[in-house]
């Protein structure tokens, strides 16, 4: 865990993971991800100094959807060929012993954690759950033998900008909501768990038939929303509901990575400002990152996806956040492309995975 320290020593833009996320991350006592996807992990050593890491895991529900593919993740490398290429060669041995034929990666132990490798976009720092790593990555990965499967994009706005547009945007979701009947509330975090599962099962349908898509259970959905929690923001976690039922759902975030030292560690200032958190606003924090969004299946071509852009809008605006974010938007993820596109914003970063035949 701690080989990144020593990578990005100097790299201003580089912004650590949690030591306490990884580390619950990686153990199968804590993280019940483990029970679903098989994993192995590797460290490269140049004497006794480490100059490397990787993952090697196999979920065996992309397996049944897609295919015999492994995944690689969690890439660490020192600019040299020869360490990333006995890290990958390492991880490809481990998957090809249990009759994989593919390697996906980078994906971070499954589809559903960190993906990709940035490729374009290094002039600003990363949001939360955006991948960062040197442009070099790419070379060692590909000098490997690895091409690109697909790319994701990430988007970033200021909700100072284009008024008239986002004015549009509200009034286009208004006539939505007043056609369907459809109505917008925030999450109820005093019905946590209820809560939690409206938006797994919104999240299930929504992404049925996207890209890379494995559906999430209720014990992994669970453990990603617990490590979310303190950091729930309810006025930026919206449910758009119509004829009693839940039909979308917008999940944003505050992006802590605003006020994250360097140490990978919740330093005292960072845990009182999210303990003393005003409104659900935590002081300093001025970007809302849409981790998730989606709409039912059921309701695709109802004009949810205006409602959603809208709540954007109103969610972030009023409630004070100057900017913001997406995660990553797969390049074939049409509706949610269409989405930014709604939004006039151009992209930020882009994020690219690669396969490799085994």
């Amino acid at each position: 865990m701690d080989l990144p320290w020593a990578l990005y020593r100097g790299d201003a833009r580089w912004r650590p993971v949690l030591r306490r996320g990884m580390r619950t991350k990686m153990d199968a006592r804590k993280n019940a991800l483990h029970r679903e996807v098989e994993v192995a992990n590797f460290i490269a050593y140049q004497g006794e100094r480490p100059v490397g890491r990787i993952s090697a895991s196999i979920d065996s529900e992309y397996v049944k959807r897609y295919g015999d593919c492994g995944f690689f993740g969690h890439f660490e490398s020192a600019d040299r060929q020869d360490v990333a290429g006995a890290l990958l060669e390492t991880a490809e041995n481990w998957a090809r012993r249990r009759g994989m034929g593919r390697m996906i990666g980078p994906y971070s132990y499954s589809t559903r954690e960190e993906v990709g490798l940035l490729a374009e976009g290094y002039d600003t720092p990363p949001t939360l759950m955006q991948p960062y790593n040197p442009p070099y990555y790419l070379r060692l990965v590909e000098s490997a033998g690895y091409r690109k499967k697909f790319d994701s994009t990430s988007y970033r706005w200021n909700t100072g900008a284009h008024n008239a547009i986002q004015q549009r945007l509200v009034k286009r979701a208004d006539a939505v909501m007043a056609a369907q009947g459809a109505t917008v509330r925030s999450v109820r975090m005093k019905d946590f768990d209820s809560e939690l599962e409206t938006l797994r099962g919104l999240y299930n349908d929504s992404f049925a038939r996207h890209p890379e898509n494995v559906p999430l259970s209720k014990a992994v959905f669970a453990g990603m929303a617990e490590q979310m929690r303190p950091l729930i923001d309810p006025r930026i976690v919206r449910i758009v509901e119509a004829d009693d039922a839940p039909v979308g759902f917008l999940l944003m975030l505050p992006d802590v990575n605003e006020i994250a030292g360097r140490s990978g560690r919740l330093t005292p200032s960072m845990l009182m400002r999210i303990a003393a958190k005003r409104r659900g606003r935590i002081r300093g924090v001025d970007t809302a990152v849409v981790v998730l969004i989606g709409a039912s299946e059921t309701r695709f071509g109802a004009g949810i996806g205006r409602i959603l852009a809208g709540e954007i809008v109103r969610a972030s605006t009023g409630s004070g956040y100057s900017s913001v974010a997406t995660t990553w938007v797969h390049e074939e993820n049409v509706w949610s492309n269409s989405l930014a596109a709604q939004m006039k914003t151009e992209p930020d970063k882009r994020h690219r995975v690669y396969q490799k035949a085994l």
